[in-house]
Formats: C-alpha cells, structure tokens, sequence
C-alpha cells in the first residue's frame, strides 16, 4: 500500500522567534606571534598609504576602489574589517570579488585615517582566564582583531577589470553572433547630468572624466548604451566600435537599454589600435568594474568525439510509432527552448512561439528533445527514460540555425542577451497563455562558469524564472574535442587519475544559474562498452561559482562513444519522424524537466519551485559506480546531488517511512521549530533511537551579482536536534544530521568559514543532510527540526521574507517498521495538520 508524501498544512505555527547567534569574542589571529603583528601593522600602513596617494594623483578624481583581501581563517562575517577600519563613513563596501574579498569606496583622506587606526591597535595581545574552560585565552580589542584578519590591500586594478587581450578582442568581436560590444560592468551608473552639480566635486570629476574619455574623437563610431534595466542595481554598459565615421553615442545615459534602442550600424572597427587605445582607457578608469566580451548561444549539442558522425542512425527497418495523444486526458506541460520541434510532433505541441523564417529554422536538435520529452518511454526504456509519454509542449523557436550565414545576428544583432530577452517574452506568453511552468534550455553560452563572478546571463535566468513563478532545466554544457574526458574506468583510481589530468571541463554560463535546476550526462546503462551510470566523457562538470552544488542533477545523456550495437544509446526522433540515437547534456536535461513537469502536474493547486526542486533533489541518489568514499570528492561536480526518481516514487512512499514536506516563507527575526517524537518502533527501552534521516532545504534567498562569489546574501540552514537530558535535568538540544558531502572531521578540524562553505554548503540555496544510526542514538525520543538564518555582514533581511521547503523522511530502511501511520498518528495528536501533498489545496480549500 502507498504511503504518499505528506506536506504540513499549519506551517506558519511553528515560526517562533529567532535565537541570535552571539558572534563570539573577537580573533587575534596573531595570537602568541606581537613580533609578526608589528611587522603586519607596518606592511599594512604602507600598502594603504601608498593607494592613497595613487587615488590622489588620478586624472579621473580623487575616488578610488580598494579591494581588502581576508587571510583564509577571517571569511566569516563576525571577522570583516567593517566595525573599525573600513566602515560604512569612512569606506563603503560597494561589492566583492571571491571569496573573503571585498570591494570599497576610498579617499585618500579616508585611507589616511584608516592607516592611522592600524597604527593604534595595540601591538602586544591581551589575555584573560576563562572559568569555564580554565585556560588562558586571547583578549584582543575589535581593532586588533580587524588588523590581523587582513591579508592585504591593494588598489583595484587593470588586472582585476579584464582577463583578454586586444588581438583576441578584435577576432571575438568581428563574429557577428557577439553583438560586436564590449561588456563594461560599472560600479554604478553617472546619475542624470542635470544632477551632478548637488554631488561632491570629486564625483562629479570621476563622471565627468568617463563620459569626456568615451567622448574622445579618437573613438569614431563608438556607441555605447545601457544593456539592463530590469534590476535596479545593474550597472552594464555595452561599448561598440564600428567602422562608422560618426562621433561617439552615449546612449548609455539614458534609461533604455540597448536591446531596446535602434540596431547598431556598421561593422566592428578591425583598427588594434583603436580598441587598444579604448581597452586602456577603461582599465585605468575607478568607474569600471569589469570588461568582458560579449557571449555566444549555442546548442548543446552532440560532441565529436567519435570522428565526423555527430549521431549514430539505427536500420531503417526498425519503425515507431508516436504514442497517441488522448482527447480530454490532462498532460504535463513544457516549454521547449531552441530552434524548434519538427512536424513528427505537432500533435502535442499546444502553441508556437515562432519568431524564425523558414529557411533560418533547424529543428533537429529541438525535435531529438521534444521526442524524448514526449516518447521517451517508448522510444528506449523504462531504464533509460523512466516517465511515462506524453506531455504538452509549447514549441519556442527562437535559436536561428548554425548552418545559415547570419542568421544569429539577423534576428538579435544586439547579440546573446538580445536573445534572453527575446526568450523573457516567450516564456512570459507561455506561462500567460497555458500555465507553462517547466522549460528546457538545453543552450549553453561559450563562456565557463567563473568561480568569483556571476554572469549576466544567469542573472537573467533568475529574473526571468522569479517575475513569472517558473522553472529553467539546464544543460551543463558539453566538453568538445580535445577537452572530452577519457571514459570513465572501472578502477577508481585510473578514474581518478583521468579526472585531475582533464582540463577545460567546467560547466558553461547559465548552468550556474541557482534559480534554476543544471543537469549533467551518464552512461546509459544497456551499452557494453561504457561504464553504466559512469559520467559521460563530455558532461561538464562542477563546481562553477563558490556556494553552489552545480549541477544539480544527473540524467542519462546518451554515450560519448558509439556502441556498434546500440549507437550512442539514447533514441529519440529525427524531423522526418524516424528513430536515431544521440548523446549530450541536451538530451539529459529534457527527462529532468519532464520529471519536474509531471510533480507540477499531479500536485493539485499552486506548488512553489523550491517544493519543485526539493522533492526532486531529495528523491536523488548516486550512480553505483560513483558511490564511493574515495570518489565523495569528485562526485557531486560530476552529478550534483545524484539521479532523481520518477515522479511516481517520488510522490509515493511506504510503509516502512514517512516524507515531511515544509513549505514555507521565512520571516524577519524568526525561526522554524518543528517538535516531534521519533517512530515509536525504533526507540528502544533506554530511549535510544535507531533508523535513517534525510533531510533537503531549498530557499530561494536575495542575490546580488555585485558580491562575486558571495552574491548569495542570505543563508538559510536546517538541523535535526534530539533531546539531551543531564543528570541534574538540564535540557539542550543537539544536531545529528552530517552534511551528505561532508568528508571526515575530527573534533580538533574546526570548520572555518571556507570549509562550510565547501562541504556543508554553507550560503548555498541548496542543501542535504542524512543520518544512519542503525545501533541507536541518545536518550530521548523528543526530537525537532531546525531552520534559521544568517545574514551577509551588512545586509537587511529582506521585509518580505525567504520562501523555502524543507522536506524530511524518516526511514526504516532495513525494515518493516509502520513508520508512516506511527508518525502520522503521532503528528495528528499534536494538532499538526498533514495531508497527501497531491490533495492538500483541495483540502485547505474546503477546511
């Protein structure tokens, strides 16, 4: 008998108010070392007076950004130099850059007064004895701690602002599916010029000078506009230089953005010396944060990595037939991204967003992903796709095809974010139109996913997934020829060894998007010259910017070598309707978004994305052959959190376990306590508790790109605590649950800010937990579940809460326990309210 998934009705009754975490007593980090502190403090006072007088002999004014680089052990926010040295008044934070890296507004009379406080703390540490552990401890005053927690200072520079060269620059740009613009990110836009006379002077000279240096008559046919206007803090400025006679165009210091302003005339300037001359010109100026080149779409398509055969065709004699589309049946929906799904499919295609010409529209690779969306079941196996067929789909074609000269440019000359803007208004149609929640995007930009920076375009992602209550499934991208991975071997070290020699790899720009779900490739499992469930030799892999798990997911994708037998392993359909094989991360996705759809679909009334994505990642396991200790390391930058179940295991338990879902909204200066008493039938007579735990949260918390790889801005975290009684009747409370990537720790390994982060997932939005205590823990039956959180240093939590769900199953995994009516019994006598999470807004409807 099922044993459906259960979601928590009255969660807003267990919001209390929130523990503050006390921050702890400041850090000397140069405890037992006075002689390395002065020399510290010296090192220090030189570094800032130094960029202080560079600031001061600027052409573009007497404002200057500083980056303030942390010393590894000071990352968290409790040791930011920000309460004594660089404060608010004296030095802003205006953003960061990897981790422990921050970025503010400096003056040289600022930096001075700052250097004369590095100079008053005191350069002999203080001590006090501590009663309750009775030792002597370090007692240092805020300013020491803050001295000591710097690494170094230096003045932002030409190197922190661009990462090419101008002869790479000139033949980028010079493809006309760039756009042709530079990507200038500033650290904030000149305000109207009817305003600069109310601002200090030095201001107004640092505008002043950008606006005079991009007006220069040298930069003939320079156009520079706005290329965002969507997020109130964007600052990005696409600089175009043309062949074109004319004077420079400003457009920039207006509110529109350049996808909304008259094409760009001319083609790009091939003159070195002019883009060096422009190249120069924004390296040096304080304004200017980053210059990038402008992205380019792609498919994610079939690598080549068996010669010139990009898919293996099966015999001719071998028909299929479409499943048949039943009248009045209700399907899931999904919208298909790309260059459009052929004819074969048109009876499940409920509506056309069509913005492509004929002759300018390729439809294979969108038709191989609508089959497999559609009749995947069919077309392979319950093994390989595990959904039933069938599903809506609204056709969005909007990638013109890679086989027409110019096509890209005809319909965006603007370039890549022209085209997220175009799919901004499809997918805004769809969801309008027919209720389209789920959307593949098996598109990827030629750019990997930096470590420290968040792009642009998953920033669009997210905005465009947040304004219309949507969810993106993203290819992690493939790897070509010659950066494709040797296929994975049986013998883990070998495996091992393959992958630390591998380069270039890393999964593509919008797959770090953390709105939205990234998925990754493994072998099918029926092929006999690949590892089954190995991780395919192309699927990109992780970890992308710091604080996230990318990708999220694995799914099988279609093998990097064709089998004589089988092909690549993943059928699906070619535009004439017949069967072919394929591999890629285009193909993985699909079968994910499908999944999602179909939770969408057979969950009455309106589910959040997190429930969506919770559910998902919480059903996820490892491939065998990646369930290992000696592969935990590697494992999640191969396949995130593992392989999710159909949508029918997910949404159907049993017996032997319940599955808590907590959907909620986290509110200001609140907390979740969720009490309960442990399954009877694993409490032992002591109190001691046996069984298994997994616990997933995911929130969708406030970012802000500005931060680098700290743009996650609030964290929210989860514990499962079981009761501790002393002797004396002192009652506290303990976590149980480990992090599922987290490696070996001994209690004398503190866990430092960079080690949260990288194995507990500290600041990501998405996190897992699991317990295993098959012999039975504690004394106590009495058990709650915790969720709090922490906020950047400087950072309001927002006023309208952080949405998140958190789901949790109790498990006898060994047994046959009656975990689900024990549970379920024991929530109801607590006056929780539970129900069948596919029937609950029915039920809170009519209650």
């Amino acid at each position: 008998m099922s044993r459906p998934i259960q979601i928590i009705l009255n969660d807003r009754d267990f919001q209390t108010d929130r523990d503050r975490g006390g921050g702890g007593p400041s850090t000397d980090f140069y405890w037992n070392n006075d002689a390395g502190f002065k020399r510290h403090k010296s090192i220090l006072r030189a570094q800032i007076n130094s960029i202080s007088d560079s600031i001061s002999r600027q052409d573009a004014g007497s404002v200057g950004i500083v980056k303030v680089e942390l010393r590894r052990r000071a990352l968290a926010k409790g040791h930011r130099p920000i309460q004594k040295l660089f404060t608010p008044t004296l030095c802003p934070t205006i953003g960061g850059q990897d981790l422990g890296t921050i970025l503010v507004k400096a003056r040289p009379a600022a930096l001075r007064t700052i250097a004369s406080l590095v100079n008053d703390a005191e350069d002999i540490g203080q001590s006090k004895f501590d009663e309750e552990k009775q030792k002597v401890i370090p007692a240092p005053s805020r300013l020491r701690s803050e001295v000591g927690a710097i690494e170094k200072v230096s003045l932002y520079s030409s190197t922190d602002r661009r990462k090419f060269d101008v002869e790479t620059a000139v033949i980028w740009l010079a493809d006309k599916r760039t756009g042709g613009s530079y990507i200038v990110e500033l650290f904030e836009y000149p305000p109207a010029r009817p305003l600069w006379d109310s601002l200090p002077r030095d201001e107004q000279q640092l505008y002043q000078s950008f606006v005079s240096g991009l007006s220069m008559p040298q930069f003939s046919g320079l156009v520079a506009s706005r290329l965002d206007s969507a997020r109130p803090r964007a600052s990005n400025v696409g600089i175009r230089l043309s062949n074109q006679d004319a004077g420079p165009t400003l457009a920039f210091l207006s509110s529109v953005s350049q996808s909304r302003t008259a094409r760009a005339a001319g083609d790009i300037s091939q003159d070195i010396s002019k883009h060096a001359m422009l190249l120069k010109f924004l390296d040096n100026h304080p304004l200017v944060r980053s210059i990038a080149l402008p992205p380019i779409v792609r498919r994610t398509d079939t690598p080549s990595v068996h010669g010139p055969i990009r898919r293996q065709g099966l015999s001719q004699t071998q028909l299929f037939f479409m499943p048949e589309r039943i009248i009045g049946q209700k399907y899931p929906r999904i919208g298909i991204v790309d260059g459009g799904v052929a004819d074969c499919l048109s009876d499940w295609v409920l509506d056309r967003w069509d913005t492509l010409a004929d002759e300018d529209t390729d439809v294979e690779h969108g038709t191989f992903i609508g089959g497999i969306v559609i009749a995947g079941k069919s077309a392979n196996s319950n093994t390989i796709c595990v959904e039933d067929d069938g599903a809506e789909i609204v056709d969005i074609r909007v990638l013109p095809s890679e086989h027409v000269a110019d096509a890209f440019q005809t319909y965006y000359p603007n370039g890549a974010l022209e085209f997220f803007d175009e799919i901004e208004m499809a997918v805004a149609d769809a969801k309008a139109k027919h209720g389209v929640r789920i959307f593949n995007l098996s598109l990827n930009v030629e750019n990997p996913v930096a470590l420290d920076s968040y792009s642009l375009i998953a920033e669009k992602i997210d905005q465009v997934s947040e304004d219309n209550d949507v969810l993106f499934v993203i290819s992690a991208g493939n790897a070509d020829d010659p950066d494709t991975r040797p296929e994975w071997n049986i013998d883990r070290e070998i495996a091992l060894a393959d992958l630390a020699t591998s380069r270039n790899d890393g999964i593509w720009v919008p797959a770090e998007s953390v709105r939205s779900v990234t998925v990754a490739a493994v072998n099918p499992p029926h092929l006999t010259n690949v590892v089954a469930g190995a991780p395919a030799r192309y699927s990109r892999r992780g970890p992308g910017i710091r604080a996230a798990v990318k990708p999220d997911v694995a799914q099988v994708g279609g093998s990097g070598t064709s089998c004589p037998i089988n092909g690549l392993g993943l059928r699906s359909l070619l535009p004439d309707g017949s069967l072919t094989t394929g591999c890629g991360t285009s193909y993985a996705a699909p079968q994910v978004a499908k999944t999602l759809a179909l939770l969408d679909h057979q969950i009455e009334g309106d589910v959040s994305r997190e429930t969506l994505v919770a559910l998902l990642l919480h059903s996820a396991q490892l491939p065998q052959i990646l369930n290992h200790k000696s592969l935990a390391t590697v494992a999640r930058d191969l396949v995130g959190f593992g392989i999710p179940a159909d949508s029918h295991t997910i949404l159907e338990g049993q017996e032997n376990q319940i599955t808590l879902v907590f959907a909620s909204r986290l509110m200001r200066e609140q907390q979740v306590v969720f009490d309960f008493t442990w399954p009877a039938s694993l409490v032992g007579p002591s109190g001691k508790c046996r069984g298994d735990a997994a616990l997933t949260l995911v929130s969708t918390p406030p970012l802000d790109r500005r931060y680098g790889a700290e743009f996650v801005r609030v964290d929210l975290s989860a514990s499962l605590q079981q009761e501790q009684i002393t002797s004396d009747g002192t009652v506290s409370w303990k976590g149980q649950m480990e992090p599922i990537y987290l490696p070996g720790k001994t209690d004398d390994d503190p866990m430092f800010e960079a080690k949260q982060i990288e194995h507990v997932l500290k600041w990501s939005p998405v996190k897992a937990w699991k317990l295993h205590i098959p012999k039975g823990r504690g004394k106590s039956s009495s058990w709650r579940m915790k969720i709090n959180y922490l906020t950047r240093a400087g950072e309001a939590f927002p006023d309208e809460g952080v949405p998140f769900t958190a789901v949790l199953t109790l498990s006898d995994k060994k047994g046959d326990a009656p975990i689900f009516d024990e549970m379920r019994q024991s929530l109801l006598s607590r006056n929780v309210k539970v129900e069948d999470i596919r029937t609950a807004a029915r039920i809170a409807t009519r209650t």
